[in-house]
């Protein structure tokens, strides 16, 4: 595995070749999401996103942009996200100028027309209702605001219909214009690069007009904890859909690494104890899992299963005392060896591909400006011990829980 990175007329770029590939991937990431935005302009990073695929000043159109990527065979993609929104062009490597010139054409010289925004807000309004229509996505938005607040780390990226409807053209530029600049930018490059100094060229040239500074930051992160365990939400679902959450680990934390060992035992994969459990052994779930987040603010554990109205109560009462003995008992030295095979195998078969590698480096590098390689992570999750692991279940005990189900 092999990357370099460097500044690019005062952008931070990644470059990373893979030129045993016949891809290649380009991703541009900004830090600028939810948890940058106020309360009234909530969504407003993720507006921005759907309309810079409405044209710049070369192709003016969603269609001719469309047309540009379809003429190449490219796939071509964007999502927004709490702390950052990133845009990528997966294309054959021949094709890497077309892309960064659509690149630059969408970002630098979107028209943000207001009468394509007015249209955009009710797609993005029929999208927000699509997720209000899916309990799993509803469960995980109301359980945010539960346990994190109503505040830019609770609320929905996607935000709320007053606010979308809300955000006008001049808001859009204003936005942009704050959050996509120079200092705040990272362009990741990885697949066959089969011109890198040309490449490097394009990006000073096509990207010099950004502002060199940005001058909006996110507001402090203000931990806390409900004074209510459990909560719920009234959504008229067919099954009561229950996440249990738990303080946990942030990004800069060392202990996140014996967090995963310890979740992907509890609930990771097929094998693990609440699912061999919880739906093998008693049939109470079609899904149930158990997983630790990490962000720069905050961590958490997670446990998330559907059960049938009827059979809730108990069901959530077999997942509390699955736990309280796992807490009591601890893990054994077979389950410790089996997770950790398990996370390295699915950490190496992560980043076989180009936007996969390209993601791979850009997270780590916009969450703590450093990056492990993939061999440097792997020693990471080898170096943990089983009392390392152990050392953790406290984090798991039933006063360490908080409850939020839709029903």
């Amino acid at each position: 595995m092999h990357y370099e990175i460097k500044k690019i007329g005062g952008i931070d770029c990644i470059l990373a070749p893979m030129q045993e590939l016949n891809s290649l991937t380009i991703q541009i990431s900004v830090k600028a999401g939810s948890e940058y935005e106020t309360r009234e302009e909530a969504g407003i990073s993720h507006i921005l996103e759907h309309m810079f695929f409405k044209g710049g000043k070369i192709r003016t159109t969603a269609k001719a942009v469309a047309g540009e990527m379809d003429k190449i065979g490219a796939e071509f993609n964007a999502g927004t996200g709490g702390s950052q929104t990133s845009y990528y062009i997966k294309c054959a490597p021949q094709f890497a100028e077309v892309a960064l010139r659509l690149l630059a054409d969408m970002m630098l010289n979107a028209q943000i027309n207001p009468e394509e925004l007015h249209k955009e807000k009710e797609v993005i309004i029929q999208e927000l209702k699509m997720y209000q229509d899916n309990p799993m996505a509803t469960v995980r938005e109301k359980r945010a605001l539960f346990f994190v607040g109503e505040n830019s780390y609770g609320r929905p990226i996607i935000g709320y219909e007053d606010t979308i409807r809300a955000v006008s053209q001049k808001d859009l530029l204003s936005y942009k214009n704050s959050l996509y600049t120079k200092d705040n930018l990272l362009f990741t490059i990885a697949g066959k690069i089969e011109n890198q100094l040309a490449v490097e060229g394009l990006i000073a040239e096509l990207f010099s007009q950004l502002p060199p500074k940005k001058t909006r930051r996110k507001p402090d992160f203000q931990r806390e904890l409900p004074e209510k365990k459990s909560d719920f939400f009234k959504k008229g679902t067919e099954q009561n859909h229950l996440i249990l959450s738990m303080p946990g680990f942030s990004i800069d934390q060392e202990e996140k690494y014996a967090a995963k060992i310890l979740t992907t035992i509890l609930g990771g994969n097929m094998s693990s104890r609440l699912f061999q459990e919880i739906r093998e052994e008693l049939g109470l779930c079609y899904y149930i899992s158990a997983s630790h987040l990490s962000k720069k603010e905050y961590g958490i554990f997670m446990i998330r299963s559907g059960i049938s109205k009827e059979k809730f109560s108990f069901g959530q009462q077999e997942i509390n005392l699955l736990l309280d003995r796992f807490v009591k008992q601890g893990i054994d030295e077979e389950e410790f060896k089996n997770a950790k095979n398990y996370l390295k195998g699915s950490i190496q078969m992560g980043i076989e591909s180009s936007d996969e590698m390209a993601d791979f480096l850009a997270s780590q590098w916009l969450a703590q400006q450093k990056i492990l390689t993939l061999d440097q992570l792997l020693e990471k999750h080898e170096a943990i011990n089983i009392a390392q692991v152990n050392e953790l279940l406290p984090k798991l005990e039933e006063s360490q829980r908080w409850s939020f189900h839709i029903e």
